[in-house]
């Protein structure tokens, strides 16, 4: 029989299919804030309370979420919407400096106006993903059942992108002692850009905000404790060690359309109607109470 060489068919690579297994909320990495729209049973059988932050495989029907941050990243999409699911029109990471291009094989515009004036992308939008560690007030992480930090997002649009986006606006406007020697004005921008974010604990709540079908229920973030400075390092070293994790989850152009099973856009926020048998969950009105904090150090973190 004839040898056979797969590398002689490497061209077709591209032009196949894999079948990508379901994967629970519950398993995920980064488990999805959302604000639930109406009281609904969830997927396992929980029921959510309208206007409360959800963590999406983990907690529920929470007050506030507290979040050190570790990445952020500001992505360009067109997204339409069928049958209560979102499909992705083209789509830009932003990678590298301008100018970017989009998955639809166009030259993204630089500017909300440069979009507005084009008549494909002028349904693009800005949305900001931001992820982190959920923590109580103090910055210390809470653990799941193994022991192990939880790692959460939240996605800034619509609606709930200018809270976000202001609140990042604020922070990297701040003038903090320098961390890195010796100060340059590169290291300088570096850390209102970067670092500036990682030196607080973000506490997240529930606002209105007007909009022309009424008050919409969206994000507000404020700045909570400074951390220290060995804290804020040990958290960089936890963004530079998840940033692939980051980047396999939210740069959309690299994978296919979730196929999850669970209803999920691809940033796994949807709700969805598949109400399963309820499993214990840690409905955490305690998370962040006034109790003695023992000890933990981000250098401790086990993935």
């Amino acid at each position: 029989m004839e040898d056979y060489n797969v590398e002689d068919f490497v061209e077709l690579s591209e032009t196949g299919f894999e079948s990508r297994e379901p994967v629970a909320p519950e398993d995920e990495f980064f488990h999805s804030i959302y604000i639930a729209g109406q009281n609904r049973k969830n997927y396992i059988g929980i029921e959510e309370i309208a206007g409360k932050l959800q963590i999406r495989g983990f907690q529920y029907n929470l007050e506030e979420i507290n979040i050190v941050i570790t990445n952020v990243k500001e992505i360009l999409a067109r997204i339409s919407t069928a049958n209560n699911r979102e499909n992705i029109d083209c789509f830009s990471y932003k990678e590298g400096a301008p100018p970017w291009k989009g998955t639809s094989g166009r030259t993204c515009g630089n500017t909300s106006a440069e979009r507005a004036s084009n008549d494909y992308c002028n349904l693009c939008r800005s949305q900001i993903i931001v992820s982190g560690i959920y923590c109580d007030k103090n910055g210390k992480p809470v653990l799941n059942e193994e022991n192990k930090p939880v790692f959460i997002f939240l996605r800034g649009k619509g609606m709930k992108y200018s809270n976000i986006s202001n609140y990042l606006g604020d922070v990297f406007k701040m003038e903090l002692e320098p961390i890195f020697k010796p100060v340059t004005e590169d290291s300088k921008r570096f850390e209102k850009k970067v670092v500036n974010n990682k030196r607080f604990v973000t506490n997240l709540t529930v606002t209105e905000a007007p909009s022309n079908y009424g008050p919409k229920k969206v994000f507000n973030l404020e700045i909570g404790i400074q951390l220290p400075v060995n804290t804020t390092m040990d958290i960089l070293k936890v963004s530079k060690k998840v940033v692939g994790k980051f980047n396999d989850k939210f740069d959309w152009s690299k994978r296919a359309p979730s196929t999850s099973g669970y209803g999920q856009t691809p940033e796994g926020v949807l709700p969805v109607d598949e109400p399963g048998e309820p499993i214990d969950q840690v409905q955490s009105e305690n998370v962040g109470d006034e109790k003695e904090q023992l000890p933990f150090s981000f250098e401790d973190i086990d993935f």
